[in-house]
């Protein structure tokens, strides 16, 4: 049986891994208040930049949080010996060329953060994987979908810009989770990258419309010239209604894919179709 730390475990994704860890071994999970107590679950309440003593013989570390600051951690823990699983993203290509400079400041973290944890881990003699996600959705707590179909049930209605025909690949939580139980005990998938795509590719406008379909029937969209949405997300972003950067609306047609056919072969990474 494992003995294992997950970072991150009060997340979204945590919320799809929770009902798979008691299988996995004995768990220790850090949060910064920990919540009621759970069967095969033991809280440490801290955080990666004030961490609590940790368990003697740990041999696995799964993060789901923010990969910099996991990296940053990691880096400096003393750990050695252990399997690390870490969630990174797909914004490390989507957001490099962008023209909002917090975009590619992002990128350039998540690029970082990357080349750093696997440093670590040949420092630290662990074998790491590291999974970028695409767009995630599924527990209603996304930062994508969740507050568009939140303002559509507010108004009736989501305004797109013109043209927002860019590609998606939404991917399931439940699917990261999977990819994560998958991947631990997975020879092919040690010392590597992997993206984690959703099972279909459909275009920005449909992704919404469908998940309007699914959570606000009735509700419309309503497409308005690309200036227009431009005024209109700065305004929104101003009070604070949906916190979108100008970047956005540049990737509403740019095609954010990827390939699944690495972490099919690696440890049979199966994503469903999109399910809003």
């Amino acid at each position: 049986m494992r003995r294992i730390l997950v970072i991150g475990l009060t997340g979204q994704v945590g919320d799809a891994l929770w009902p798979h860890l008691s299988s996995l071994g004995e768990c220790w999970a850090v949060s910064r208040q920990a919540p009621p107590a759970s069967a095969g679950i033991y809280w440490l309440t801290g955080l990666l930049q004030a961490m609590p003593p940790l368990p003697e013989r740990l041999d696995t570390v799964i993060s789901l949080g923010p990969l910099d600051a996991f990296t940053d951690w990691f880096g400096q823990s003393g750990l050695s010996n252990v399997r690390v699983v870490a969630l990174g993203s797909t914004g490390r290509e989507d957001k490099r060329e962008s023209r909002d400079l917090k975009e590619q400041g992002v990128a350039l973290a998540l690029s970082r953060a990357e080349l750093g944890l696997f440093e670590a881990g040949r420092r630290q003699s662990a074998e790491v994987t590291l999974l970028r996600p695409t767009l995630m959705y599924g527990h209603g707590r996304d930062a994508s979908l969740t507050p568009m179909l939140a303002l559509a049930r507010r108004w009736g209605f989501v305004v797109l810009p013109a043209g927002a025909s860019g590609l998606r690949q939404p991917v399931h939580v439940d699917d990261v989770a999977g990819a994560i139980v998958d991947c631990l005990d997975a020879p092919a998938a040690v010392g590597r990258c992997f993206d984690l795509p959703g099972g279909e590719r459909l275009s920005f406008r449909e992704m919404i419309v469908r998940s309007l379909a699914r959570h606000v029937p009735g509700a419309r969209v309503v497409t308005v010239p690309r200036i227009l949405f431009q005024a209109l997300l700065a305004a929104a972003g101003r009070v604070g209604t949906l916190s979108l950067g100008p970047g956005f609306l540049e990737r509403t047609r740019r095609d954010q894919t990827a390939e699944t056919g690495p972490a099919a072969a690696a440890f049979g990474f199966q994503p469903r179709l999109f399910e809003p």
